[in-house]
């Protein structure tokens, strides 16, 4: 018969007992410093340094354009520049969006075909309303313009996509490296010719004020210039008028300051002494509108609501100040 198996007796620790703890040990992973962050690669320019550079680079644009409009005068300049520091920067964006819209449509369809892999699903429809709202809203000659830029940023990248398989086909070192170098400008030609285009058109347009612009009629006469321009001799010259076309750059309640439309003579008015003033449009500076796309695909013409200034001074001149405004055909 066989015997039951008895059970080990355990043993209970007592306060003389004495228990040797064993320290695990230490590996050379636990011990050993954490790695050192590794460097950013030289050359490559950062997030913080990118912004700093773009708003630098804002800046000076800004003040490039109150130099063209101040005709290349420094007086004129630094007086723009007092008056209006911050009209400046949204008036200059605003006046260039006949631009601006067509290139945030057309940019936006570029680059989410660029980038489509890394786009997640549930952007597009944000990036589709994107587009979709500004073509629509974007003048129809100037989204031509905008459209013949981006074709021929697909000429261009056609032509790199040649080159870049036709050298690494080749098997010369030189020639794969050049294809290297041509893969980092793949997707990017519409953003250098796009901003060769706008620079174009920023430098064309560069005497074009940030304000819209105004025919004045004056209770007396003002002084809109203090020489000759076309003689090209600094001799006092003043000439006093009643009516001229100008771009109000700055205003209170008593006083007006104002642009000489086309001697770029900085006046400052009380505001008691004007008479009338009509908003119009400067053929000479500013931008010609369009009908947008949308209004475009409705079968509507477009019809400026601003007249000529030409034609706006014509008026005026059958007005007399404190005279109630005649009626024009």
């Amino acid at each position: 018969m066989a015997q039951p198996r008895k059970r080990p007796r355990t043993r209970h620790l007592t306060s003389t007992d004495t228990v040797t703890m064993r320290r695990p040990q230490s590996t050379p992973d636990d011990t050993a410093p954490p790695p050192a962050r590794s460097p950013e690669p030289e050359g490559r320019i950062s997030t913080r340094e990118l912004v700093a550079v773009g708003s630098a680079l804002l800046l000076l644009l800004f003040l490039i354009k109150i130099y063209g409009v101040a005709r290349y005068s420094l007086t004129t300049t630094t007086a723009l520049l007092a008056a209006t520091p911050v009209q400046v920067a949204l008036g200059t964006v605003t006046i260039y969006a006949y631009y601006v819209l067509p290139a945030i449509a057309l940019g936006t369809v570029w680059f989410a075909v660029r980038f489509r892999a890394r786009i997640q699903p549930a952007l597009w429809p944000l990036i589709l309303i994107v587009a979709a709202v500004t073509a629509l809203a974007s003048p129809y000659r100037y989204l031509l313009r905008c459209l013949a830029v981006v074709l021929a940023a697909l000429c261009v990248e056609l032509v790199i996509r040649h080159f870049r398989h036709r050298w690494a086909r080749s098997g010369q070192e030189a020639l794969i490296t050049r294809g290297h170098r041509l893969t980092g400008w793949q997707g990017l030609s519409v953003v250098y010719l796009g901003a060769a285009a706008l620079a174009f058109q920023f430098m064309n347009s560069l005497g074009a004020p940030w304000v819209s612009a105004q025919a004045f009629l004056i209770n007396g006469t003002t002084v809109t210039s203090t020489q000759d321009l076309g003689d090209g001799v600094n001799d006092l010259q003043v000439r006093p008028e009643s009516r001229f076309v100008g771009y109000p750059i700055s205003e209170t309640e008593e006083w007006l300051t104002i642009l000489h439309a086309d001697t770029r003579y900085v006046m400052r008015i009380p505001q008691s002494a004007v008479d009338t003033r009509l908003t119009c449009h400067h053929e000479d500076d500013q931008l010609h509108g369009d009908l947008p796309l949308m209004e475009k695909l409705r079968g509507n013409t477009y019809s400026s609501p601003n007249l000529d200034c030409r034609k706006v001074l014509q008026y005026l001149n059958t007005k007399q100040p404190g005279r109630p405004l005649p009626t024009w055909n």
